[in-house]
């Protein structure tokens, strides 16, 4: 089973590489040890002791490490590094080639996008959604307006959790770009940003972003915490099990992702619209 390391900010915590594993020491606690295999992604908040091997393991893994500061904001993203271009790198430029491209990859990415604001409405309007959002169409002005709703007066607090939750949305994206072949970096609605492929994808996740971060809002453990401008440990492991509880169902949906993207290169190739 892939698993998620979380560390949060413990003057006493200290994380070190011991063979193929991770040990984790805290004072007063007995030492946690993880097999490194196992680890998928690695997800830090605040100034964390690690060992320098630690890093190296996980980057030799392909295993991306989001850093946040203590107020959420994710401010680092260590990925390996490769020498060499991903494999698909070539075939995966036909979408900037022309204005045709770049449409279908949008539409592409607005039906799955579509798909995602359908299924997180009738999560969070029940019974009360309307029936013209799936018979005539959704407009995204209308989603925008579903969720301002939701988050009402607490719309500073809400921006801060989705800050969190988008950034480990990005980090699991990364972890399936990084074997697929696909450059993360070659985005067509991200085009020319760091990562522009996985924000194109975290894009159409987005209201799974949205609908965490609402659940988070409106559960009590979280209203204890809801002054505070810092993240505290409580609060980060409310929203990391949260997100676990998904993650199963939102891996499946990042594949598909990517496999439709695969499937619309030999599509565009195919119709002879292109070049490349």
């Amino acid at each position: 089973m892939e698993k998620t390391l979380y560390l949060h900010e413990n003057k006493t915590l200290k994380v070190i590489r011991d063979g193929p594993s991770v040990l984790v020491k805290e004072e007063g606690k007995a030492d946690r040890r993880v097999p490194a295999r196992m680890i998928r992604r690695v997800v830090i908040a605040g100034n964390i002791k690690l060992d320098t091997g630690l890093i190296t393991m996980f980057t030799d893994n392909n295993v991306p490490v989001t850093m946040f500061d203590k107020s959420g904001n994710r401010i680092a993203v260590v990925l390996p590094c490769n020498r060499h271009l991903p494999e698909y790198y070539k075939e995966q430029k036909i979408f900037l080639e022309s204005e045709y491209t770049i449409k279908r990859f949008m539409t592409f990415l607005r039906a799955h996008r579509y798909e995602i604001q359908i299924n997180v409405l009738k999560r969070l309007l029940k019974k009360h959604m309307p029936d013209a959002y799936i018979t005539v169409g959704l407009k995204e002005d209308d989603y925008r307006q579903v969720i301002e709703n939701a988050v009402s007066a607490r719309r500073d607090k809400f921006q801060q959790i989705h800050s969190i939750v988008s950034a480990l949305f990005m980090e699991m994206i990364v972890s399936k770009l990084i074997p697929s072949g696909l450059d993360p970096h070659i985005g067509v609605m991200h085009r020319r940003r760091d990562l522009g492929l996985a924000l194109d994808i975290c894009h159409a996740l987005g209201p799974e972003a949205d609908i965490q971060s609402i659940q988070f809002l409106r559960s009590e453990k979280e209203c204890v915490h809801h002054d505070c401008k810092e993240i505290s440990a409580e609060d980060m492991k409310a929203i990391a099990v949260r997100f676990e509880n998904r993650k199963e169902s939102l891996v499946f949906v990042v594949e598909h992702i990517i496999d439709g993207i695969y499937e619309l290169i030999r599509e565009l190739k195919l119709s002879g619209e292109c070049s490349i």
